[in-house]
């Protein structure tokens, strides 16, 4: 009989603790080669694309929107890892967009938790708990200096404090974007090749002003196959990967996506928020 051997963990004690705790996590993954090779993709089709005066979200394993050249980011070992050591084995990729500006685009969000899809009725205030297990991460990892992510740590835990409820009003959703300052709020910023791991329920915002530089971060989400799906279980439009789509795909790619299929099919009862997701980037977060 082959003995068993513990899972190998790349974040220490203290790195998962820490997660747990304040909802996110700083670890530099990539390196110099790495990331000019992704710029130069997003460059590339952004020459074919045409610009935008906004920030473009762009889900970039959708065709017809496909950025093949950074595709395999969603394979890369080293995301896989830190993604294992906060959620578990079986690691399933379902988010990925593309945040794009040229410099001088004025880029605010409101304070708000990632529930903004779903029905005020259908809002449960214990996913805020400290009991709550929510099988989901998301990621930014900037290829460009990127500054544009505020979080308010350990909001994940809680419900609203009196602060944050004066400017979220009577929604769990999100502040108006003119709302007064969190004074809890911390600004998370990455260098070129840095990913931060984040909880998106907690209290946080995409905000960069006028930008002095151009952002691009690519921004992914993940899912354990060893717990039940949350409610972002279902961000990717799994209805558009036909085959032929996937056999046009590198072959880590494809895989990974063919997991996705797999485990979307065990998991019907997350389709209704699939719906809301998918209604909410058409009409909140335009794509281009």
């Amino acid at each position: 009989m082959t003995p068993s051997h513990p899972p190998l963990h790349v974040l220490s004690d203290a790195e998962r603790s820490f997660f747990r705790e304040q909802g996110y996590l700083v670890r530099k993954l990539l390196d110099g080669a790495t990331v000019a090779r992704y710029v130069a993709a997003v460059d590339e089709a952004r020459r074919e694309s045409g610009q935008s005066q906004r920030m473009s979200n762009l889900q970039f394993l959708q065709p017809g929107k496909a950025i093949h050249g950074i595709q395999d980011i969603v394979c890369d070992e080293g995301v896989l890892a830190v993604c294992r050591d906060l959620l578990g084995e079986g690691i399933i990729v379902d988010g990925a967009s593309l945040f794009y500006a040229d410099a001088g685009v004025d880029y605010r969000q409101g304070w708000h938790r990632d529930v903004l899809q779903v029905p005020d009725d259908q809002v449960d205030l214990s996913w805020f708990s400290d009991d709550y297990h929510y099988n989901y991460v998301q990621m930014n990892m900037p290829l460009t200096t990127d500054g544009c992510l505020w979080i308010v740590p350990g909001s994940h835990r809680r419900q609203l404090n009196a602060q944050e409820r004066a400017i979220f009003g009577n929604t769990e959703k999100m502040a108006p974007v003119d709302a007064p300052e969190l004074s809890a709020g911390q600004q998370i910023l990455l260098q070129p090749g840095e990913a931060v791991f984040y909880n998106n329920y907690a209290v946080h915002r995409g905000w960069g002003g006028v930008l002095k530089d151009r952002r691009i971060t690519i921004h992914l989400g993940f899912h354990s196959t060893q717990h039940a799906p949350t409610l972002h279980f279902g961000v990717l439009d799994h209805t558009e990967y036909s085959l032929d789509y996937l056999s046009s795909l590198q072959p880590c790619v494809r895989e990974a996506l063919r997991a996705h299929l797999v485990e979307r099919a065990r998991h019907p009862e997350v389709n209704v928020f699939h719906a809301y997701h998918q209604q909410f980037l058409k009409q909140e977060f335009k794509t281009t």
